[in-house]
Formats: C-alpha cells, sequence, structure tokens
C-alpha cells in the first residue's frame, strides 16, 4: 500500500518554532505576542493591531466591531462562494447578512451583484480574497464609496501576496489575517484584526487562552510539523474518522487572546514564510506554461499588478473532480477540490436579498486546486498535468 499522500496546501514550520513556542507557553521566555503586534503594526501598516485565538475570530470581531461603527444597523455583505469560517465569523457576530457572487473567470467579487446587495441596505463588505490572488481593489473602493461602505479585507489566505506593492491584510481599514494550519505563515493557530486610518480596538476585553488552550497549540504545532511531509502526511490520511482533507464547517466561539505558544511560533516561522511564498510562485508559473491547452481547462490568474501567493493554484475544469479519470491518483498528488458548497447551500439563513449566484454555483461544480507548496518535487509536477492531460484527451 502507498504511503505517501501529497498536501494540498504546506505552511513551514520551522524545527525552533515548536521549542520556542513551549518556552513560550511555559513562561521561560517573555511574552511574544508584543513583539508580534509590533510587527505586524509596522509590516501591514496598521495603526492597531489584535491577535485573537483564530482567523475566524478576528474575522467575527472586525465584523462586530464594523457594524458598532455603523451604528449597530445595517446587513454585513460576504462572498457567496468563500471559505466555510467566513459563514462561522457572520454567524458568530450575529449580524444581517446577503450574499453576493464572484466572477468565476477571476474569483473577484462581481461588482454587479455586489452594488445590488449594497444598494439594497449593505454598509460593510468582506472581501476575501481565496488562494492567495489580490483582487482589484481599487474597484472595490470606488463602489463602497459611493455607498458608504466599510470594506473588510478578510486576508486569511493572503500570505506573501501583494496589490500595487502592498501586502494582502494592509488594503482594508480593517483587515484580518489567520496563523492557521495551511495558511502560507503559521504558527499552528492564531489570527488578527489589524484597523488603520486611525481607528482602534481594546484588545483588554479578550478573555486569555486558557492553560488548556496553549497545550492545544502546542499538540498542534507539533503535529503539524510531523505531518508537514507527504511520506508521513499519507498515513494519518488514511483514516477516515480524522478527516484530514476535508472541507468542514466548524461552529463559532467566543473569540480569546492568541496563545503564547502560537505567537511564538508566527514570529519565529517569518523568514521561513517568506520563502515559501516564492517557492510557490515558481510552482505556480511552472503550471501556468505547462497545464493543458484545453477550452476545459481554465487556470484562474491574478488581476494585473498584483503578486500572486499562490497559496494553491486555482484551476476550472468543467466537471470538476469528477471529470478526472485518475482521481485517486490526483487526490494522492495533493490535487484537491475547492469548498463543495457555496454558502447559500451551507446556511441558508446568510442569503439577503439576492436569489441566485451562478458564478459561485459554477465555482463550487467545477473549481479545482493545484498544491504550489515546496515539498512538491519536479516528478510530482509532471504528472500532476499528465493525469489532468490524459483525463480530458
Amino acid at each position: 500500500m502507498a504511503i505517501r499522500h501529497q498536501l494540498a496546501v504546506y505552511s513551514p514550520i520551522p524545527i525552533g518554532a515548536p521549542m520556542h513556542g513551549v518556552a513560550a507557553a511555559l513562561r521561560l521566555a517573555h511574552d511574544p505576542r508584543p513583539a508580534l503586534v509590533e510587527f505586524l503594526r509596522t509590516e501591514f501598516d496598521a495603526s492597531s493591531v489584535v491577535l485573537t485565538g483564530s482567523g475566524t475570530q478576528a474575522l467575527q470581531i472586525a465584523i462586530t466591531s464594523a457594524v458598532r461603527r455603523a451604528g449597530g444597523e445595517g446587513t454585513v455583505a460576504l462572498p457567496a462562494f468563500s471559505c466555510f469560517d467566513v459563514a462561522s465569523a457572520a454567524i458568530g457576530a450575529n449580524v444581517s447578512t446577503a450574499l453576493y457572487d464572484l466572477d468565476p473567470s477571476t474569483l473577484e467579487p462581481d461588482l454587479e451583484s455586489l452594488e445590488r446587495v449594497l444598494s439594497s441596505g449593505a454598509r460593510i463588505a468582506v472581501i476575501a480574497p481565496l488562494y492567495g490572488l489580490p483582487v482589484d481593489w481599487a474597484a472595490l473602493e470606488s463602489l463602497a464609496i459611493r455607498y458608504g461602505a466599510m470594506l473588510i479585507e478578510d486576508s486569511a489566505q493572503g500570505h506573501g501576496a501583494s496589490w500595487h506593492g502592498r501586502p494582502l491584510g494592509a488594503l482594508g481599514t480593517t483587515s484580518t489575517l489567520s496563523f492557521g494550519r495551511g495558511k502560507g505563515w503559521t504558527g499552528g493557530r492564531g489570527g488578527a484584526v489589524l484597523v488603520r486610518r486611525g481607528g482602534s480596538l481594546d484588545a483588554s476585553t479578550l478573555p486569555s487562552a486558557r492553560v488548556g488552550a496553549e497545550a492545544s497549540s502546542m499538540v498542534g504545532l507539533l503535529a503539524q510539523w510531523m505531518l508537514g511531509r507527504p511520506a508521513v502526511y499519507g498515513i494519518p490520511h488514511s483514516i477516515p474518522a480524522l478527516g484530514l482533507g476535508e472541507t468542514t464547517y466548524h461552529p463559532p466561539v467566543a473569540p480569546t487572546d492568541m496563545p503564547r505558544s502560537a505567537a511564538a511560533a508566527v514570529i519565529h516561522a517569518i523568514h521561513a514564510s517568506r520563502e515559501e511564498a516564492e517557492r510557490r510562485r515558481e510552482n505556480a508559473r511552472w503550471f501556468l506554461e505547462h497545464l493543458p491547452r484545453e477550452e476545459r481547462v481554465r487556470a484562474i490568474r491574478p488581476t494585473s499588478d498584483a503578486t500572486p501567493g499562490y497559496l494553491r493554484l486555482p484551476v476550472r475544469i468543467r466537471g470538476g473532480l469528477a471529470a478526472i479519470r485518475g482521481t485517486a491518483r490526483a487526490l494522492a498528488l495533493g490535487v484537491a477540490p475547492s469548498y463543495p458548497r457555496t454558502l447559500s447551500h451551507l446556511a441558508p439563513g446568510l442569503t439577503g436579498p439576492e436569489r441566485r449566484w451562478p458564478g459561485a454555483d459554477e465555482l463550487a461544480a467545477d473549481l479545482l486546486t493545484l498544491p504550489t507548496h515546496s515539498r512538491l518535487s519536479a516528478i510530482e509536477r509532471e504528472e500532476i498535468v499528465r493525469v489532468l492531460d490524459e483525463s480530458l484527451r
């Protein structure tokens, strides 16, 4: 039986990161969180930074804060196709929501759909670039200004990407980051809310991470470090009960502060995560040059004046995974389906005035992602292209 199973996405964890995390959790070293706050404030040009227990919690806080600034009223616009954690954050914030469609050829917000949602009363819009592909932020800001709306930039998947020279996470009035598993820059868990243009958030109201959270964070970080190897990952991946690689919905939880151990690991992974982003871009460029020149295969490319982070390479293949004859082999090589359902099917209560999201439906049916990380070998890259080519003949 083959044990090797390629990861769909990978975040580097230097060998010293778990050790620094343990030292911070046991208070054998200084609390690393103030240093991380200062680094994020400088790196992302923020006036205020709040560290949280997860990226989902960060988005929940950002939404709650935006609604409060809007006078406690107003609908929040969400992308109809996105990570399920976007729905979790909105549900946790307990706000009125409305979904807008995406352009399936770019993964960017469909401006006409978003404008219809804004014209119906939404005054806050969550913009969540997928897989490290920047969106045309100028067009979105122009639309938001027209309706007096606020944009929340959910940059959970944006590490290593930039738009007009500014890193994703530095574009919105409020932005959020995620340091969870598979986000490109990781501490095992954790997130951050970044506010700019003179805004601020009070971090003192967040409960501190409990002892159990520190222990869980350290165990998770060590597990992620060990499983970040295709030869090892195949063992737990073969156990269905673990659900590795599956897209699932997680109910919201009350936000907390980031564990000390996670903050220490995030700081220690800064350099490695930057190098990893370069490797992802190299692999993505190779795929874009070698993918089958076939109408049914459409790789999604970034907007102009953008540097993508390519957390994964999104590719539309008519029929999705079912169109690939060697499905098992493709999965073993790290090819993965994207989100299997739109947010309208995941949580019907989120929908709002729009009733159709054809772009989101198309993406749920057809979108696949190819691995771009440094654990991917040249032989595996070539085999992925060969599997796709043979399936589409």
